[in-house]
């Protein structure tokens, strides 16, 4: 080899080492700090399209490794007795004990990514809601290409919100796993004013997102509680301390999409569930597949209310919960 020969080698070389840190760099910034792909491509200069392909070739070029969790082991006596008690279309029991709420939701999430793929495919709907569950499963979902799937976010919250398991940010994540596209609520959670909700709620881009939502083919919901130090609404921010109490004090036990029901499942009609912009519980009855994603024995009442409402009708939580529930069950008949 000439020596020009081995200089244009050497030329090659570092300019495809440079490409592939490159390629790392993105790949870190996507799947490790969990950026969103229009955050990346702020942070480039480079358009969204773009990062979507970087993704691709990182991918392709084997600078993304792929972490291989070992399979979870589920309950099937568990999830048997919550289907026929509840009547469900389905149930995943993760097994075991865990050191940590975190723990719970870590595993529950990865189970939740498991069945979801399973059963996710090309030309749906899939509405979504918020929870700390569900960012873990959509963590965990493997990559995909499905370019006619539309992902819609449930429940609106503010675009000030910034925590990660936000709704405008779950939706987000979601359909840049599924290469797809999102249809965001960029509204306020919760009105103080009914004239005020239904003011938002003709507003069009509202509208047409809740329209879409409503014809969701598959939902995944977090169950959330009224339970002090777990209540996401006071968490993020929409309800202060007091109306969390006064929401207590009504009964409720927790909420699915933030619509409060009792211990018996029961819909509250109060003044809170009436002012929550996003679909209502009687749309999530009419959607074909509702999973509910929750983990931690703490949520027991909130899950065994929402099962008795029937606004969802597949489980997945954690061995813990199931128990739980299922002796509410046996204590309430």
């Amino acid at each position: 080899m000439t020596e020009t020969e081995e200089k244009i080698k050497q030329r090659r070389h570092g300019r495809d080492e440079d490409r592939l840190a490159y390629l790392a760099r993105v790949a870190s910034l996507y799947y490790e700090e969990q950026k969103t792909q229009q955050q990346i491509a702020n942070a480039l200069g480079v358009s969204r399209s773009g990062v979507s392909r970087l993704i691709s070739e990182a991918r392709e070029r084997g600078v993304v490794e792929i972490t291989v969790h070992h399979p979870l082991n589920t309950t099937p006596r568990l999830e048997k007795k919550l289907i026929k008690t509840f009547g469900l279309k389905d149930a995943r029991v993760l097994a075991g004990r865990f050191d940590s709420y975190e723990e719970v939701l870590g595993k529950v999430g990865r189970l939740a990514a498991r069945y979801f793929e399973e059963r996710v495919h090309d030309g749906m709907t899939v509405g979504i809601s918020w929870g700390g569950a569900l960012y873990e499963m959509i963590r965990t979902i493997r990559p995909a290409d499905y370019r006619n799937i539309s992902v819609v976010q449930l429940i609106g919250a503010t675009g000030a919100e910034a925590t990660p398991t936000s709704g405008p940010i779950l939706a987000q994540l979601l359909a840049e796993k599924l290469n797809s596209r999102s249809y965001q609520l960029h509204a306020p959670l919760v009105v103080k004013e009914r004239r005020a909700r239904e003011a938002l709620i003709n507003e069009r881009h509202i509208r047409e997102t809740l329209e879409r939502a409503r014809r969701a083919d598959i939902a995944i919901v977090g169950i959330g509680t009224t339970r002090s130090g777990y209540y996401s609404l006071v968490r993020a921010g929409y309800l202060t301390e007091e109306e969390a109490a006064e929401v207590r004090r009504s009964g409720a036990v927790g909420d699915v999409c933030a619509q409060h029901y009792d211990l018996d499942g029961n819909w509250l009609d109060t003044t809170l569930n009436r002012c929550v912009i996003g679909i209502g519980y009687e749309d999530l009855q009419r959607i074909g597949s509702v999973i509910g994603v929750v983990g931690g024995a703490v949520k027991a009442r909130a899950i065994y209310g929402a099962l008795r409402g029937r606004y969802v009708n597949v489980l997945i939580t954690d061995e813990d919960a199931a128990n739980k529930v299922l002796q509410l069950a046996e204590e309430r008949n």
